[in-house]
């Protein structure tokens, strides 16, 4: 087996749970717009941190001031490995 067949295989074996934990995600009402209840995206915050947890990250949930919550995972690499940044939303729009 080829490295991108490897990988392949990989990506495949790990899509059963990718779509349970984006189900599981889309099915929390997080609209964090001025007149929606804040505690779905609170909820959301706390389903993210566990999915990344889950996949061996250290994530934690961060409350700022005045703002809906926000998550933040990190996993270690080995010293020189480059670093990567992904910055996104876990809450919707109405």
């Amino acid at each position: 087996m080829t490295d991108v067949e490897a990988l392949r295989q990989q990506v495949a074996d790990l899509m059963p749970k990718v779509r349970q934990d984006l189900e599981r995600l889309v099915r929390i009402p997080s609209i964090s717009a001025a007149g929606y209840d804040a505690e779905p995206v609170r909820t959301s915050a706390e389903a993210t941190a566990e999915i990344l947890n889950d996949a061996g990250l250290a994530a934690r949930v961060i409350d700022g001031e005045g703002g809906h919550p926000a998550v933040i995972g990190s996993i270690s690499a080995p010293d020189g490995a480059p670093m990567v940044l992904l910055y996104a939303h876990h809450d919707v729009q109405p």
